[in-house]
């Protein structure tokens, strides 16, 4: 008797465990295919953002910038890619986006929205336009941090610190990779100025001596 109730215990042990590896490899497939979904979305958005390239010479007008918002827009919820998007990620999607055609004093950065209403109202487009695509790049950027990809600011000469508050008003912390500033850089190429308005990092503005309290892992 002894011996059957061993052996019943043995087996219902051993279904439980077949069951557990059963579950744990249904849940890593789907993990594997949502990853490969999540990826596929990613490229389209990169595409959609291809007319805000780095290696632009011309700030965004305003036809680009609406142009880029509804591609945007159609990609995040037609296409139902969003779902795809960390919290994080969404932030700064959302307000890359909103930037593109929102009213100069609804610009975030608060700092950016401030530089703004003092310019005359064609500077004013011209720096939203430089803007725009600084603002974009980030966003790729956090896209490859999502898929654990290379990371870096080859593009961008430097990080401006209306930049880094973009960043801070998204809830990302600009304490942490790949946004920490590194004060010790090896020698490279010299790389042109980015910055397509020449207004970039001209205006002061206060960043925090230390990282805040509730700072978000990225």
């Amino acid at each position: 008797m002894t011996a059957v109730m061993w052996s019943q215990a043995i087996g219902t042990a051993f279904l439980g465990v077949v069951g557990v590896w059963l579950a744990h490899n249904i849940r890593r497939q789907m993990r594997v295919k949502l990853a490969e979904r999540q990826a596929d979305a990613y490229v389209r958005l990169w595409t959609i953002t291809a007319a805000a390239s780095p290696s632009r010479t011309t700030p965004l007008d305003v036809a680009e910038r609406r142009e880029l918002c509804a591609g945007m827009d159609r990609w995040y919820f037609d296409e139902g890619n969003g779902v795809f998007m960390p919290r994080l990620t969404r932030n700064l999607f959302v307000a890359a986006q909103s930037n593109l055609i929102c009213p100069n004093d609804a610009v975030q950065p608060g700092v950016l929205a401030e530089e703004l209403a003092e310019l005359p109202a064609a500077d004013a487009e011209r720096r939203r336009g430089c803007v725009s695509i600084r603002h974009l790049s980030l966003l790729r950027t956090q896209l490859k941090v999502d898929l654990s990809l290379h990371l870096g600011f080859d593009h961008l000469s430097r990080i401006y610190p209306e930049d880094r508050a973009f960043l801070r008003a998204c809830g990302i912390s600009d304490w942490r990779r790949p946004w920490r500033r590194r004060p010790l850089r090896a020698p490279g190429r010299v790389r042109p100025d980015s910055c397509l308005c020449g207004a970039c990092g001209r205006r002061p503005i206060a960043a925090p001596t230390a990282p805040p309290a509730t700072s978000v892992q990225v």
